[in-house]
């Protein structure tokens, strides 16, 4: 199952951390989180060039939203679900995949890209 080989990250160990002490984060930061974890192979993000069917179209279903619902989306997506979509396809790992600083980056990456519209 293509999902399955890209949502894995063939490693028990989370990747290395985008966010770094002492220098102000960066778009590029947040969109480096969104690659790393595989996010455009699933979701339809403009801002990320990314336009895969599988998942939401993220700057419809996530306008209007605000920091925690998003942050809750990624690290708890079995909760709720966007409409037209069921629960269970995203993986339920990425709270243990994703470093607490580059979440945040991630966040900050997807809410600036869906309040551009």
């Amino acid at each position: 199952m293509t999902i399955a080989a890209f949502a894995g990250g063939g490693s028990d160990s989370p990747p290395p951390s985008a966010a770094s002490p002492g220098r102000p984060q960066t778009a590029a930061d947040g969109f480096s989180v969104w690659a790393a974890n595989g996010c455009g192979s699933c979701h339809t993000f403009k801002p990320a060039g990314s336009s895969s069917p599988i998942g939401p179209d993220l700057q419809q279903t996530l306008r209007g939203k605000d920091r925690g619902y998003v942050t809750a989306s990624i690290v708890a997506p079995g909760t709720a679900a966007a409409p037209g979509f069921e629960t269970g396809m995203m993986p339920g790992d990425f709270s243990q995949r994703i470093a607490p600083g580059d979440l945040e980056l991630l966040v900050d990456y997807i809410l600036a890209g869906v309040h551009a519209q």
